[in-house]
């Protein structure tokens, strides 16, 4: 029996051995399989330090839901070593660590008492809910913590939709898959299966993805789209979430450790909910009679008639008191209208009936507040400090913008304000012991010098990607303004002015401003001028325009859409359809027949088909797309683009749309060729958009265009 074992032994061995030569790493480098719900998957692992010691540092498979962070393995005495938990309100989304209320610890602590050393380690992971946190504080138990801050509670329902499979999988079946993700072996098996085994994104439910680009707080989670209210559901996550709480304090205090609880606060003003949903069981009528309301409120809302959009909400709710939008749009009107304490009162409704409930509900307030007073440990009431301060700064309790860049995460002044306070809870403890100097003028000098050594690009690239998750999201008026202060911040960066311009054009589409949406596209391209979205959205703007005159314009741009962006049907059927519209149909063939050959369920383009073989010979029904050929500046931004075949002699010759640009992707020049010579429309643009000339050939020559040109 022995030697059968000792055999595959040496063989898996040898196996890993090959493997290690051809640069194969073991998957669990550079990723968590179990997202932190397998035990021997530490969030630190042991390295040694520059000048010797060992240190922990964040695990390279961790830092895609946690910030980088290191301190000695070995606390030096006279340390206080403080570790914050909890979800991306700790780690310090949109921004980093930097900004969180454990960056700003770690800079207002030694002001505060500067003979001690301080350790503030940031443990906060993005998306995490308490039960992970508690998975997570078992191991932080081991370092030797003097105190735990807990900020957890806006997760709980987020863990239970995108996690919910990957959580209930038996402890055993986690440990043993965790243990080989750590082989090469494995690595190689999931590289050759095309996905990691029992990865997460296989969840309950499924996952919507985001673009690699953005790493949001909703990045590898589930959308609103699979949320449905649940009230059995609901009860139950709250009372896991109080266990969770209590298990917490239960494990700071076998490590000798205290426990700080912090009330998650959230956006009541000026955050939407996620998602509203009708009353169960409601009648067709009465459901179309609260829909009906809901429009008229909005257009009175629209037009300043606040009491008439009052009425028409109250009796909305009335017949749908469920439906979540309903009390936010009365809490909005309630609040334009002074009456604080009603619009307050139903901006939190609103929360509470979000069938998508990423801000925490009243009930984990509730539950915070209990914990901590039932086991004995210090509460920092976030939500009611922030509703103080706006009665003395505003006349009103209620938190919006004032503190909040969304639903949850507070602005970088809202991550000080509970940073301070936790300092002060220190002191009121006695853990912190205050320096003289200590007081408002130590904490402005600290936010001068923290606030004076941002970088503002990264300040508008998280507001351009946290604009991207809303957007996403479906909460269009939360876009358009972090989408705009993005801009405002971040113009430097290319890839933040492209997210935030995107996005603003794509909502002014929506709201039919066609000419700004025109105005924030060429804004992108200006920043980037390769963007392959930007060029499709600016001329799907231009060819829904139903002018002429913008045809060629909308051609050029989505041919170039087409050429970077190859896989995507819309791309090709859009130029299609667009080739049509000029009249060159066995080219719109061409492009159709692609967006079909990539997507066999694009009935538009099978549809556009059908029509066009009535238009077009069987001679011209040739589905290959022609050969392109691409000339760039050398800044790298393209200065033509021409479809192109081979003539008898091999050599490629003009054959379809012939485009050239300008630098900053604005269309210079399009010019429709048949064979290699000009048949159809030449039109020239000048830098500002506007035509400069216009020609028209036939078979080489000027003059009348062929039919539909």
């Amino acid at each position: 029996m022995l030697t059968p074992l000792l055999a595959v032994g040496v063989f898996f061995g040898l196996l890993e051995g090959v493997l290690a030569l051809v640069g194969v790493q073991p998957a669990l480098r550079h990723e968590d399989p179990f997202v932190g719900f397998a035990s021997n998957v530490p969030l630190f692992v042991e390295e040694t330090g520059s000048d010797g010691p060992s240190i922990l540092a964040t695990a390279g498979n961790k830092l895609r839901f946690f910030n980088h962070q290191q301190f000695p393995r070995v606390k030096a005495p006279g340390t206080y070593r403080i570790f914050c938990v909890g979800g991306s309100t700790t780690y310090g989304r949109p921004y980093d660590d930097t900004t969180s209320f454990a960056g700003w610890l770690r800079e207002l602590l030694p002001v505060a008492e500067p003979g001690r050393g301080w350790e503030v380690i940031n443990a906060g992971g993005i998306s995490y809910a308490s039960y992970r946190v508690v998975h997570l504080m078992e191991e932080l138990a081991a370092y030797e913590p003097d105190l735990f801050i807990v900020y957890s509670g806006h997760n709980e329902f987020l863990e239970e939709r995108t996690y919910g499979a990957v959580r209930d999988l038996p402890a055993a079946i986690k440990s043993t898959s965790a243990l080989l993700a750590r082989t090469r072996t494995w690595a190689a098996m999931s590289l050759l299966l095309g996905r990691t085994v029992a990865s997460p994104d296989q969840g309950r439910g499924g996952r919507v993805q985001l673009p690699d680009a953005v790493d949001t707080l909703l990045d590898r989670s589930a959308g609103p789209e699979v949320y449905e209210r649940d009230d059995a559901l609901r009860d139950g996550v709250l009372k896991h979430y109080r266990i969770s709480l209590e298990r917490m304090a239960e494990i700071a205090s076998s490590a000798g450790a205290d426990v700080i609880f912090v009330t998650p606060a959230s956006n009541l003003k000026d955050s939407s909910p996620f998602k509203s949903q009708h009353g169960d069981a409601m009648a067709e009528p009465a459901r179309l009679r609260s829909q009906e309301l809901l429009a008229t409120a909005l257009a009175r809302i629209g037009e300043a008639r606040w009491n008439e959009a009052l009425a028409a909400l109250d009796a909305a709710i009335v017949i749908d008191a469920r439906f979540a939008e309903l009390h936010y749009r009365r809490g909005r009107v309630l609040f334009v209208l002074g009456e604080y304490e009603e619009a307050a009162e139903a901006l939190r409704r609103a929360r509470d009936e979000d069938v998508c409930p990423l801000r925490a509900l009243s009930p984990v307030r509730r539950t915070v507040v209990e914990v901590a007073r039932d086991q004995g440990k210090v509460l920092v009431d976030f939500a009611d400090l922030l509703e103080r301060r706006l009665l003395a700064e505003r006349g009103h309790r209620i938190a919006g913008a004032e503190y909040f860049l969304d639903h949850v995460h507070p602005t970088i002044e809202g991550y000080r304000v509970l940073a301070v306070a936790l300092v002060e809870a220190m002191i009121e403890r006695g853990t912190v012991q205050p320096d003289a100097g200590w007081g408002e003028a130590a904490v402005a000098a600290v936010a001068t010098r923290v606030e004076g050594g941002l970088d503002r690009g990264l300040h508008g690239r998280a507001l351009a990607n946290l604009a991207q998750v809303l957007n996403w999201a479906g909460k269009a008026e939360d876009a358009r303004r972090l989408a705009g202060q993005a801009l405002e911040t971040g113009w430097e960066n290319p890839q933040t002015v492209v997210t935030a311009a995107t996005i603003l054009g794509r909502l002014s589409q929506l709201q039919g401003e066609t000419e700004q949406a025109q105005q924030y596209y060429r804004r992108a391209l200006s920043a980037d001028p390769r963007n392959a979205e930007a060029h499709f959205q600016l001329g799907l703007v231009l060819l829904n325009a139903r002018k002429r005159d913008l045809l060629s314009r909308a051609a050029a741009h989505i041919l170039f859409a087409s050429v970077f962006w190859p896989d995507n049907d819309m791309t090709h059927q859009t130029l299609g359809l667009a080739m049509a519209e000029r009249g060159h149909y066995a080219a719109a063939y061409r492009s159709l027949a692609e967006a079909r050959r990539l997507n066999l369920q694009n009935e538009e383009a099978r549809s556009a088909l059908a029509r066009l073989r009535e238009l077009v010979g069987p001679e011209a029904r040739d589905p290959a797309l022609p050969k392109v050929s691409l000339k760039e500046y050398p800044s790298g931004a393209v200065r033509s683009i021409a479809q192109v075949k081979p003539d008898p002699s091999g050599r490629d010759i003009p054959d379809g749309l012939l485009t050239e640009w300008y630098e900053n992707g604005e269309p210079e020049r399009l010019m429709d060729y048949a064979d290699g010579v000009p048949h159809g429309v030449e039109v020239r643009w000048g830098r500002d958009g506007r035509v400069v000339s216009r020609a028209e050939y036939t078979h080489g020559k000027l003059g009348q265009p062929p039919e539909g040109t």
